[in-house]
């Protein structure tokens, strides 16, 4: 299959499950996405600290997947320190997937696809990761069933957001995934040297 990034209308989906219905028209259009691609520019460093603590975990060869992933900053960084990893990102907003598409290349796969029905099937992923995204989410227990359903039965999950997203309740939800079981959910700081507490990580 080309590496060449695909681009799929996921049923026509607004950001949600298909019953929570979001405005993303902010996050919509060449012009709202490039904004925001300048803006995740800016934070390169934050974004290279994250793809830093993934690289450092994860198997070669394996297949990752990122929840979110906007213009793609965090997998072009992946991409550079990694490029042993098939890497495939995923985005409600199109806007955001035609420049990820446009930025990565053939270095990754970029689709539109909603964290709620992500549009992958059972045990695909080594590893899924996301960051900044979770506080956007706004069924997290869906999130968190299609997360276990498409990572494979030894396969892991790095959360990487703000101090007050809503780490406990996606704790909560994967603890209740039958998937999940006996494994443990882990909340810390983000990994670096940050002057404030102002990130943290969720692994699984």
């Amino acid at each position: 299959m080309s590496r060449t990034a695909h681009l799929l209308r996921h049923r026509g989906h607004a950001h949600g499950s298909g019953h929570d219905q979001h405005d993303n028209s902010a996050f919509e259009g060449p012009d709202a996405a490039r904004r925001y691609a300048r803006m995740t520019w800016l934070m390169r460093p934050l974004y290279n600290r994250i793809a830093a603590d993934i690289a450092a975990g994860t198997p070669h060869g394996a297949r990752v997947l990122d929840i979110g992933t906007g213009p793609g900053q965090l997998l072009v960084a992946l991409a550079r320190r990694r490029p042993d990893l098939s890497l495939t990102g995923v985005d409600v907003s199109a806007g955001m997937i035609d420049v990820a598409a446009a930025r990565l290349g053939d270095r990754a796969d970029a689709v539109v696809g909603d964290a709620g029905d992500l549009p992958f099937p059972d045990d695909s992923f080594d590893l899924v990761v996301t960051s900044f995204s979770l506080h956007h989410w706004p069924d997290v227990p869906a999130a968190a069933a299609e997360i276990v359903r498409v990572l494979r039965p030894d396969g892991h999950l790095g959360v990487y957001d703000f101090h007050r997203g809503p780490f406990d309740d996606l704790t909560r939800a994967l603890e209740a995934q039958p998937g999940l079981a006996g494994r443990t959910v882990r909340r810390g700081r983000m990994p670096g040297h940050l002057p404030l507490h102002l990130f943290d990580r969720l692994v699984c």
